[in-house]
């Protein structure tokens, strides 16, 4: 397909094979830049009990905040891959990370205009994020490894919760959340920098003479719409995202409010989930890799994220912390683990040429998902007044992500 969003670019084309330790620093960059950009996203959440109240909200209203971010990067993941073509991957990922340490100083001074603005500005830069990596992996990572280096990469989402889970509850308890947060920002450069000095090398295949064009905007969309695959992964990605940043948005604040742990407790807890998502991330796709049947595995993955889910909602006071992190490991093993396979699979399944762009707009409406899931959990909870019991509600996003994916195994394919 000719879109006008990548007039006079290239292609994603294969790029001449690196070496190992060239590729695994490519990867560890790629990888640090999804981990701050996550990090920025779930700084708030992570410290909702405390920040809420000095807005004049509860915590659960930190919901609508994910939704801006989210809408914001839905908008520009439907047409980042031009901005990748036209400036290159490495600088793409650069911005990203320059506009999330704004983001971070704008929560930080406490204003609500200006934190919602600064919520805007960490949309953006997360909307930048995944299209720009895609881009650099199809290009430099092998074939028959791409699922496992995809996993790999999306690690740095649970990385990000992880980092926000451990660091910002300390720091809060000592120094206030205000300056917990925007202390945070100085971690952006550390990645940022040596970017920008691999730029030569990772951006030799840009185009500056790329122009948007009329209708552009909607580029990556388009790939999608065309592609009845894509547009499957696409519902699955809306559905499981849904529910992923519930289960990150939420869950201190269920720990603290519902049960009654402290602040550092349920970050310990939270840690935990970001950890089985990570180890998730990984041994979905080497079982993916093994076997070569990653929809079905990801059709697995809702399953259990399901069986989680109803088990969450019925946590208690009376639970012992083991038995919650069981709980919790297990739902982030599966609920945080699909990731990186899922790109994989959308890279496969978009053109040769194609494949920032596809990204871009499966990304664009799977962002949809998470600024509605977030914001209907919070109003859901409303009404229902356990976050536990709505967790157990939105099990039916798992299950409707994982029954499309199904349908669309049984069509004949497309592509």
């Amino acid at each position: 397909m000719n879109h006008e969003a990548s007039r006079g670019a290239p292609t994603d084309a294969r790029a001449p094979a690196i070496t190992t330790s060239g590729l695994v620093a490519l990867l560890g960059l790629v990888t640090s830049v999804q981990a701050l950009a996550t990090f920025a996203v779930l700084a708030l959440p992570t410290l909702a009990t405390l920040a809420a109240p000095h807005f004049g909200f509860g915590p659960e209203s930190i919901g609508y905040q994910i939704s801006i971010i989210y809408a914001v990067a839905a908008f520009l993941s439907s047409f980042s891959g031009y901005y990748v073509r036209r400036y290159g991957a490495a600088l793409i990922s650069a911005c990203a990370l320059a506009l999330s340490a704004a983001g971070l100083v704008g929560i930080a001074t406490g204003s609500i205009l200006i934190a919602v603005i600064a919520s805007g500005l960490i949309g953006a830069a997360y909307g930048l994020t995944n299209p720009a990596a895609s881009h650099l992996l199809f290009r430099f990572a092998p074939r028959n490894r791409q699922n496992i280096v995809f996993a790999l990469k999306q690690t740095g989402v649970p990385l990000g919760g992880i980092l926000a889970a451990l660091l910002l509850p300390r720091l809060a308890q000592t120094y206030g959340w205000q300056i917990a947060i925007g202390a945070s920002a100085a971690l952006m450069a550390l990645i940022a920098v040596p970017l920008l000095m691999m730029r030569g090398s990772l951006d030799d295949d840009r185009a500056p003479s790329a122009t948007l064009g009329v209708g552009g905007v909607l580029s990556g969309i388009r790939v999608v719409l065309a592609s009845p695959r894509l547009r499957a992964l696409a519902i699955m990605g809306w559905a499981y995202a849904s529910s992923q940043f519930c289960l990150f948005t939420f869950l201190i604040t269920m720990l603290v409010t519902d049960l009654g742990w402290s602040l550092v407790a349920a970050g310990g807890a939270a840690t935990v989930m970001q950890v089985g998502g990570v180890v998730g991330r990984i041994a979905w796709s080497v079982l993916a890799d093994m076997i070569g049947q990653g929809l079905s595995i990801l059709v697995t993955i809702g399953l259990g994220s399901a069986v989680f889910g109803l088990a969450l909602a019925y946590a208690s006071p009376d639970w012992p912390a083991w038995w919650m992190a069981v709980i919790v490991f297990g739902f982030g093993f599966c609920l945080v683990g699909w990731n990186g396979l899922w790109l994989a699979e959308v890279a496969r399944a978009a053109s040769p040429g194609e494949v920032s762009l596809a990204t871009g707009g499966v990304l664009a409406l799977t962002f949809f998902g998470i600024v509605l899931g977030p914001a209907t959990f919070a109003t859901i909870y409303r009404f229902v007044g356990s976050y536990a019991f709505t967790y157990g509600i939105f099990t039916v996003y798992a299950l409707f992500g994982a029954a499309v994916l199904v349908w669309s195994m049984r069509q004949r394919p497309s592509d």
